[in-house]
């Protein structure tokens, strides 16, 4: 039974310092701008507040048009992979303007908590009874996957009440939800 919100989920819309990390600095080098931008998106995909720590191959991201880096976020112990990838440079020395992406790691870790927090979120205002399956604390899962999970709530509004289920995915958003035709 879901019966409770979440206090500690965040979501793409959390502030930093709720997600427990200190203020982005955009005069900051590349490589720590990187590193502070996929703790934050990793935190966003996870779902819940925690400790994180990062780092990239040869200890930087290289400022270089065409160039990947693979950087890692370690959450709760779990080791997730972003490919950065270096598009365009231009300038140099202290003006060097330097534009790039970030690219999700293929899995991700699916929470029960922010499960949980999440579905609460979404339904306890217009459904009864909410349920999900029994999720393990942590597990690694295939971002955009099925998890294999389920939720389900009563939906009354219509007069007559009937169940509805939902299948749990993991985006870079956090859980997600899709109802079962």
């Amino acid at each position: 039974m879901v019966d409770s919100e979440e206090p500690a989920l965040v979501d793409i819309d959390s502030e930093r310092s709720e997600m427990g990390l200190p203020p982005a600095s955009g005069d900051a080098p590349l490589t720590e701008r990187v590193l502070d931008e996929i703790q934050e998106k990793t935190l966003v995909m996870a779902g819940i507040r925690a400790k994180v720590s990062a780092g990239c191959e040869g200890g930087q991201v290289t400022p270089k048009a065409g160039h990947k880096t693979l950087c890692t976020v370690t959450y709760q112990g779990v080791k997730l992979t972003w490919d950065v990838w270096v598009a365009d440079v231009t300038g140099s020395g202290i003006v060097q303007f330097v534009r790039y992406d970030a690219y999700p790691p293929d899995s991700g870790v699916l929470l029960a908590k922010a499960v949980y927090g999440r579905f609460w979120d979404e339904h306890h205002k217009t459904a009864q009874e909410l349920r999900c399956d029994r999720i393990p604390p942590l597990k690694t899962v295939t971002l955009g996957d099925d998890t294999g999970y389920e939720c389900q709530y009563l939906d009354a509004d219509d007069g007559s009440p009937r169940w509805v289920r939902e299948k749990v995915f993991l985006e870079t958003v956090g859980p997600v939800f899709g109802e079962i035709e």
